[in-house]
Order: C-alpha cells, then sequence, then structure tokens
C-alpha cells in the first residue's frame, strides 16, 4: 500500500510537472483532477501496461525493441480517455534562436504533443523514482 501511495505521489508531481513546462498537455486547474488522474494513471501503469506489452510483444520483437516508447504512448492516450479533463492538444512552437543555434518555429500535432508528453513524463516519473524511491 505504502509504494501504491509512493507512485500515485509521483504520477501527481510528474503529470504536474509535464502540464506546467509542456503546453500539449493540459487538466482542469484544480487538485482533485490532477490526483484522480495520477490515481488512474497509476492504476494503468500497475496492470493496464503489462499486457500493452504483451500485446506489443510481436512487434517489438521485429523491431528490436525500437518501439517500446509506444508502450507509455499507449497509457497516456488512455489515461486521456477515461480522464476528460486531461487534454492532449497540438500547439505552435514559436523556434528558439540562442548564440547561432536555431531551432524553426513548428506546429506540434496531437500525436507529437502525446508522444513529447508520454517522454516527458517518464523522464521526470524515472528522475524521481530514482531519488526517492528503492
Amino acid at each position: 500500500m505504502k509504494k501504491f501511495l509512493r507512485k500515485i505521489l509521483i504520477n501527481t508531481f510528474s503529470i504536474w510537472v509535464v502540464a506546467a513546462v509542456f503546453p500539449g498537455l493540459t487538466y482542469q486547474s484544480n487538485i482533485k483532477t490532477l490526483i484522480i488522474a495520477a490515481l488512474v494513471f497509476t492504476v494503468i501503469n500497475t496492470w493496464v501496461k503489462p499486457v500493452i506489452k504483451l500485446l506489443l510483444l510481436p512487434v517489438n520483437l521485429i523491431t528490436m525493441g525500437t518501439l517500446s516508447w509506444l508502450n507509455s504512448v499507449l497509457c497516456l492516450l488512455l489515461l486521456t480517455i477515461i480522464i476528460p479533463q486531461i487534454e492532449i492538444q497540438s500547439f505552435k512552437f514559436l523556434g528558439l534562436s540562442a548564440s547561432g543555434f536555431i531551432v524553426p518555429a513548428f506546429t506540434f500535432t496531437v500525436l507529437y504533443s502525446l508522444i513529447c508528453a508520454s517522454l516527458l513524463l517518464w523522464l521526470i516519473t524515472s528522475f524521481i523514482s530514482s531519488v526517492f524511491g528503492r
């Protein structure tokens, strides 16, 4: 039970950070939605993600694991389907220029936003788990 509550807290913080930093992930501005989303996301990662991994096993074997990130994307998509207050949306990146390094402006579609949001969630969750978890 303690481990499950720790995962819920980590997912709550991760979703909050990604929503604050990444404009493609938004949620209704109340803590109740955030905690419910983290609870559902923890349940999805605990019980549904192994089933998704098993279903995508042939794809992962054929591609030698290069599409294993698809598991996280599908879990996040499932979260947005179950909790309609969490939204993945397209947005326009205005570009970046610093010290001769130029990133041009482009539009993130919903698919790219979903991929980037799941990558950020995975990075933050992994970092927090490695620092505070066992």
